[in-house]
């Protein structure tokens, strides 16, 4: 089969490679859609060489699919050959024809999405998971920063929560997207117009919560930190962002918290093999859940992601994708690779 990978010398190649058993807990996924996480995978390009053992070649790329599900584990329940599926994880998860994925990274797809919306359910539950750390409730207002695919997904989730989101970003292009799938509060980089929002929205108060998204820039969390209330919450997501003004941070008796995953489970090894359960009562959002409700946010279009899709590719010219990423990354949100 065809699959992605990054190279040693940090170009995306298409090679061949055999294609993977199916094994108890998993699933053969005949995959569809194949959606790129960014900025992650530029960053898995840039930094690939130091990544690789010494007789490494490369890494695959991705972990975001749709498709139909060609096999079933003798020891998964709930899931049948024939359905459509999205899936979300790595390493079982990269772009590819046919993968071999454990079923709780796996969620059926509703009938009213198609395989290209639900290619990003991944994306969606880190979206979900993100927001939930946020700790913002019905009438709050969130300060997102950064309007790539996750910071436009993020508000995206708050509007559906009934918490008020604020979009910021240095590029007109994103924010008019944003504007385009209802976020009313989308905002340049730009001292005075942004503090005229938040003051605006908040009645002089400052925001309740921020968000640092990976495609926001170095400054955002300085200003995210300057526009929030007193005992304000921050989320800084997959490792976003410079040094914080610790100061601030004291005297406003700022929350801070980091998220990297789309929820509990989510690179634990014993629950993505189905062999460590979680208890309900004390994992109420696992990353499978947190698939399943993106889902249904899309199912009633509450989230939209299709006009958030700027560029489409076969998967065997997938390295005139990663070049246009390459040499323009503002104007590529949604990418999407296909069989």
């Amino acid at each position: 089969m065809k699959a992605v990978i990054a190279h040693r010398d940090g170009t995306p190649r298409v090679v061949s490679l055999p294609e993977p058993a199916l094994v108890p807990h998993n699933v053969l996924i005949r995959v569809t859609h194949c959606a790129v996480l960014l900025p992650h995978e530029r960053v898995v390009l840039d930094t690939v060489a130091d990544r690789l053992g010494k007789d490494e070649e490369g890494v695959p790329l991705g972990m975001m699919c749709s498709g139909i599900l060609d096999g079933v584990g003798e020891q998964v329940s709930g899931l049948k050959e024939g359905l459509r599926v999205a899936a979300f994880g790595s390493p079982y998860v990269y772009h590819a024809g046919v993968l071999s994925v454990p079923a709780r990274l796996v969620v059926e797809l509703p009938k009213k999405v198609n395989h290209e919306e639900g290619a990003f359910a991944g994306l969606g539950a880190m979206a979900i998971h993100a927001f939930r750390a946020s700790g913002t409730a019905l009438g709050e207002t969130l300060l997102v920063f950064g309007a790539g695919m996750l910071g436009l997904l993020v508000a995206q989730v708050a509007r559906a929560a009934g918490v008020t989101p604020i979009l910021v970003d240095e590029s007109d292009h994103r924010l008019a997207k944003a504007r385009n799938v209802g976020i009313a509060h989308a905002v340049l980089e730009e001292r005075e117009a942004l503090v005229r929002e938040v003051d605006k929205l908040t009645r002089g108060l400052g925001a309740d919560a921020a968000m640092v998204t990976p495609d926001a820039n170095a400054a955002a969390g300085h200003w995210a930190v300057m526009m929030l209330r007193t005992k304000g919450r921050l989320v800084m997501q997959g490792g976003a962002g410079e040094r914080l003004p610790a100061r601030a941070l004291e005297e406003k008796e700022l929350a801070l918290t980091a998220v990297h995953s789309g929820g509990p489970g989510h690179g634990d090894p014993g629950y993505e093999s189905g062999r460590t359960p979680y208890p309900r009562a004390e994992v109420r959002w696992t990353v499978h859940d947190n698939m399943l409700v993106f889902l249904d946010l899309l199912a009633e279009r509450k989230v939209q992601v299709s006009p958030l899709v700027s560029d489409r590719m076969p998967l065997e010219r997938a390295d005139r994708l990663y070049e246009k990423i390459r040499q323009a990354p503002h104007t590529v949100l949604g990418a999407m690779l296909t069989q």
